[in-house]
């Protein structure tokens, strides 16, 4: 049978969601790549440079804002837990979008 892209994107999606430790490998492979310092927390530059590999380029405005949004303890750094919450959310919203797109 063939599986369309949007079906194995909603499948993975569902897994992130589903396994804890699947989306925790995930995120701490994300943040040791930015990661400079080895203490497995992305500060405002390891950001700054997360967010441009991504974006492209980011004002400094815009980098403050997501920071502190996502830094919910305020300590100055984003933590597994903090970027979980965030990447659960999004990918809750997206695996909405994928749903209704396919009728389901």
């Amino acid at each position: 049978a063939v599986v369309s892209t949007q079906s194995t994107g909603i499948q993975v999606l569902e897994r992130l969601l589903k396994d804890e430790n699947f989306l925790d490998d995930e995120i701490r492979k994300e943040i040791n790549q930015y990661d400079n310092d080895g203490n497995l927390k992305i500060d405002r530059s390891e950001f700054r440079a997360m967010l441009t590999s991504y974006l492209g380029s980011i004002s400094e405005d815009e980098l403050a804002e997501l920071f502190e949004d996502i830094d919910k303890d305020q300590s100055g750094y984003i933590e597994v837990n903090e970027l979980k919450k965030v990447l659960r959310n999004q990918i809750n919203i997206e695996l909405s979008r994928l749903k209704k797109e396919n009728g389901m």
